[in-house]
Order: structure tokens, then C-alpha cells, then sequence
């Protein structure tokens, strides 16, 4: 499992370095001599252009995905940079963007923007703060200046409005502010604080939560002022992108000021503003309710924060009344499994049940390859699964320590299932002895692509080897549905066949069963070693 999860985060890196792929024809609509593309030896995220005759070009780089963070009106944009055999940029053009067309479309039809760079070396692109943004896409336009700069080790502006609230604005309010610190209770706020340390209140401003909301020419930064009791105080236009002297009319309004004055985070953030009645102010009716929009909008992100700070203090394990039911059902697997009696028919049938129809059909909660390839990728997902962490740790540690398969005959759902299918056939069918003896090892077989699957491909593709994923039905696919209607069909003729014949997991739990009298080495544990080295020799050559 180290040596799968490794494996990943080192795919996670390669990828975050490289990028998305760059096909040759996309470079040669700019560089129409280029004849292929290899990548640099000293940086694998950009590409080598060749001619024909193998001649250097240029290099060529994007800005995804460390540019992706880089957000314009509605989404990233990806640029893609071409560097000349002086290392200059001579090129830059948009690849891909999530932003809105119009927006897109009016940086396209404005040359003039990309030519800004052309000439920069990586250290200018870095700095790249000069850049006049495109007049009707300036959100878009700066975006993908922040993408660049993102790209080649540069930062980003945290937000369109770059300067830090000051203790001076505050002033104005708090006559007695002296001070401000980061808040205790909402991550984006400050502490107000006289001389002495005393707390007078806390200061805030709506940018950037508020910086897609475009007023009459773009966004607004509004400083918001809260005193000791939560209350806002005082609001005002920090900054924007409207012209003067629009942008200080809603300044200049006592009345559309009262509307929120006198109001906690969360009763702005329960604000409506159209069943409130809320108008703009007028002559800068846009500017007005873009400010309005956005004191709601940074309200409501503020009001999440802190109960998201809050439930991450509370508890590690996010508990849900689902896994209280399920963890019932554990406790009921455990009772019948070792305690007499619950070895009668009551309780083995209401186990059964509960497997089926709660455990798997309501809660989904099955352990599969898949499930365990993602964790060993990825991590355990422990305050969002408990119950599925529990039902891991008790389907190895009870083998473990009472040699008893506590999982496949007490807790699985499909080996419940299979058990009801037996009753069909009163006479069931037996295989030859040749061929239970070959088919027994294709679980092993599974268990092993699984391994191969793990460090090769993505875990998701894990699933079409199992059936387990078909009791979420809701998301089922058509082949693990058709492997799970298979193998209960089958399990109707032959008794457990999917358990016995096609379990990879059941395979993967049966190293786990150690034996009272177990001495040297047993297959199991030639199998176990086997894939070590089948991980280790994936690990370093694939």
C-alpha cells in the first residue's frame, strides 16, 4: 500500500509538472516549420519544437495547471507560451478557457494584449504587473495575466483589488482602533483593537468573494466594519472599476446604508434582496446593487467559514445517523458470529436482511478492491467514511486475531445474497475436482491485475472486476451490474461461486487469517510475498 500510494502522488507530480498534453498541430498553426515536439531534459513541463531536420525552434510551456487558480469572470483560462532561441516569449495564445465566450472572444479580437509580452523573459513573466488588462474583458484579461505569473513562479493578486485594508479606513468608523490582527472565529476577518488590546469589533472587506459580481464596468471592494456585538456598523466602496464620480454615490446614500446597518453576518447572509425591496442607488443604480450582491455573498461565505472552522474543531469523525445504523448492524454481525445465541435462525436471518437491504442497498457500505486501490492511492477518508474504516480494520484485525473469516461469512452483502440463492436449487451442482482446484486460484489472479491495476491505471477501473459497486445502484455501471446478476445466478447452481470462484477481495482477506497453528511458511504466505515483489518491480520500473 506505501508503495501504490508513492506511486500515485509520484503520477500526481509528473502530471502537475507536465501538464496537459500540447499536440504538434496546435503549435504548428503558430510555428508552421515545427515538425515535432519532445520534451526539455532540465524542465519536463515544456517542450523542445523541432524542424524537420531536427533543428531547434523554440520551447514551448502552458500555464496549467499551476495557473489554474487564476479564476476571470467564470473559470481559468490555459495560455500557451512560445519561447524564441533567446528564451523570449514570442507567442502567446489562449488553448482552453472556462470562461465566458464573449469575454474570450473580445481578448482574441485584441492582438494588441498578447503582444504585451512578447520579448519577456520567465523572471518579467513573473512580475508581469504592467500588463494593460482588454477594455470589456478586464476580469478575463487579468485573470490570465495571473495565470502566466502563477505559471513562472510569480503570485497572483489575492484578489481585483489588491490592497490590504488599512488601519486608517477603519478610522472613520472606530475612532479608538489602534490595531488589527487576524480573527479567532472567522478566517477572513480582523480583529479591531484599541490601544490597550481591548476588542472593539472586527473589519472585513467583500473582495475576493465578491469579485464576480460585476457592477455598471466590473466588481467592487466593500469594507465592512462589525462592532463587539457583531452588528455592522459602517460599509463602504473601498475600490472598483466604476468611473468617478459613480463609484462614491453609494457612499453618499445614509438610506440605502441603513438597509444593512445593524445587522449580524448572518442575518446579511439570510438577506433577500428582491423580497426586501432593495433598490440601487440612483445614478449608480449598478454600482449600488453590485455592492448589495456582493456585502450578501461575502456574508454567506463568511457565515460557512466559520461553521466549517467550528465542525473542524468539533470532531475529527463526521458521524451521520446512516453510520449509526450501520455500526448496529456490525455489532449484530459480531453477536452472531461469536455468541451461541445468536447462531439461531432469528438472528441469522435478520443479519441477512439488514446486510442486503441496509448495509448494501441503503448505505452502500461494501469493501472492495476498488475502495481499498483509492485508499492506498489517495488516503483514508476517515472523518468522511467511518463506518467504511471500521468495517477494514474489523475485517482484518478479527482474522487476525481469532483466525475466523469474520467479514465474507458475517458482513458482506453479496456472500448474504449469495447465501438466499442457494435455496433455489435443492440439489446444487459440483464441479470436478480438476476444476475447482483451477478455478479456486482465479481469485488470486484478480487479486494480483488488482495490484498491476493500482499502479498502472486509475483505481476507478478496479471496480469492473467486482460486482460490489452494484448495490450503489444509483451510480452502478452496466458491467459491474452484469458481473453482480451473473455471479447470483451462478451462485444458484454452485453454492457460494462467486465467494469461492471470483472474489478478489475475499482473496486479499484470507492473508489475514492467521491460524493458532500455523508454522513456516504457508502458501499464503509465499503469495504475500510474491506481491511485494510484484509492487516493488511495478514501483520501480513502470
Amino acid at each position: 500500500m506505501g508503495l501504490i500510494h508513492q506511486s500515485h502522488q509520484d503520477f500526481l507530480t509528473d502530471l502537475k509538472e507536465k501538464g496537459q498534453p500540447i499536440p504538434l498541430t496546435e503549435v504548428q498553426e503558430i510555428l508552421p516549420s515545427a515538425f515535432s515536439l519532445c520534451p526539455d531534459k532540465d524542465n519536463p513541463s515544456t517542450l523542445q519544437a523541432l524542424d524537420q531536420n531536427k533543428n531547434y525552434l523554440g520551447m514551448v510551456s502552458q500555464s496549467s495547471p499551476e495557473g489554474d487558480s487564476a479564476i476571470g469572470f467564470s473559470g481559468p483560462t490555459n495560455v500557451m507560451v512560445i519561447w524564441d532561441q533567446d528564451q523570449k516569449v514570442s507567442s502567446v495564445s489562449i488553448r482552453s478557457s472556462g470562461d465566458t465566450v464573449d469575454h474570450v472572444n473580445a481578448i482574441i479580437e485584441k492582438p494588441d494584449f498578447f503582444e504585451q509580452f512578447t520579448g519577456m523573459t520567465r523572471k518579467e513573466l513573473a512580475q508581469s504587473n504592467k500588463i494593460e488588462a482588454v477594455s470589456g474583458a478586464t476580469l478575463t484579461s487579468l485573470a490570465i495575466v495571473d495565470a502566466i505569473s502563477l505559471r513562472f513562479g510569480g503570485e497572483k493578486q489575492a484578489s481585483r483589488f489588491p490592497n490590504p485594508i488599512q488601519i486608517e479606513e477603519v478610522l472613520e468608523h472606530i475612532p479608538a482602533a489602534s490595531e488589527l490582527i487576524p480573527s479567532a472565529t472567522h478566517p477572513s476577518l480582523l480583529e479591531i483593537l484599541d490601544i490597550d488590546g481591548t476588542k472593539l469589533g472586527q473589519v472585513g472587506r467583500s473582495s475576493p468573494y465578491s469579485d464576480q459580481i460585476i457592477g455598471y464596468q466590473g466588481p467592487v471592494d466593500s469594507l465592512l466594519v462589525f462592532d463587539v456585538n457583531g452588528s455592522l456598523t459602517g460599509m463602504k466602496i473601498r475600490s472598483s472599476f466604476e468611473n468617478e464620480p459613480y463609484a462614491e454615490y453609494p457612499n453618499d446614500d445614509a438610506y440605502f446604508a441603513s438597509l444593512f446597518t445593524g445587522r449580524t453576518i448572518s442575518q446579511l447572509a439570510d438577506m433577500n434582496l428582491t423580497e426586501e425591496e432593495v433598490e440601487g442607488v440612483s445614478g449608480a443604480t449598478m454600482t449600488s446593487m453590485a455592492m448589495a450582491e456582493g456585502i450578501v455573498k461575502t456574508a454567506t461565505s463568511w457565515q460557512q467559514e466559520r461553521l466549517l472552522n467550528q465542525e473542524a474543531k468539533k470532531s475529527f469523525v463526521n458521524w451521520k445517523a446512516r453510520d449509526y445504523g450501520s455500526l448496529a448492524v456490525i455489532l449484530l454481525a459480531g453477536f452472531v458470529a461469536f455468541n451461541k445465541r445468536g447462531k439461531t435462525k432469528f438472528f441469522r436471518l435478520s443479519l441477512q436482511v439488514l446486510l442486503v437491504c441496509y448495509l448494501g442497498l441503503v448505505n452502500g457500505d461494501i469493501l472492495s478492491q476498488a475502495l481499498f486501490a483509492g485508499w492506498a492511492q489517495s488516503g483514508v477518508p476517515w472523518e468522511r467514511a467511518p463506518i467504511l474504516a471500521l468495517l477494514t480494520l474489523a475485517a482484518l484485525l478479527v482474522p487476525m486475531t481469532t483466525g475466523k473469516a469474520f467479514y465474507c461469512h458475517q458482513l458482506c452483502p453479496h456472500g448474504a445474497a449469495q447465501q438466499w440463492m442457494r435455496k433455489f436449487k435443492k440439489n446444487p451442482v459440483r464441479l470436478p475436482k480438476k476444476w475447482d482446484s483451477i478455478l479456486k486460484y482465479l481469485p488470486i489472479g484478480l487479486l494480483t491485475l488488482v495490484v498491476v491495476f493500482a499502479f498502472t491505471a486509475s483505481a476507478h477501473l478496479v471496480a469492473i472486476l467486482e460486482p460490489f459497486d452494484a448495490y450503489v445502484w444509483e451510480v452502478a455501471g452496466g458491467i459491474t451490474i452484469a458481473i453482480a446478476l451473473l455471479s447470483l445466478l451462478a451462485s444458484a447452481f454452485i453454492p457460494m461461486a462467486y465467494c469461492r470462484y471470483g472474489c478478489p477481495t475475499g482473496a486479499m482477506l484470507k492473508l489475514f487469517e492467521f491460524g493458532k497453528n500455523d508454522q513456516g511458511w504457508s502458501r499464503r504466505d509465499y503469495f504475500s510475498f510474491a506481491l511485494l515483489v510484484l509492487s516493488i518491480l511495478l514501483y520501480l520500473f513502470i
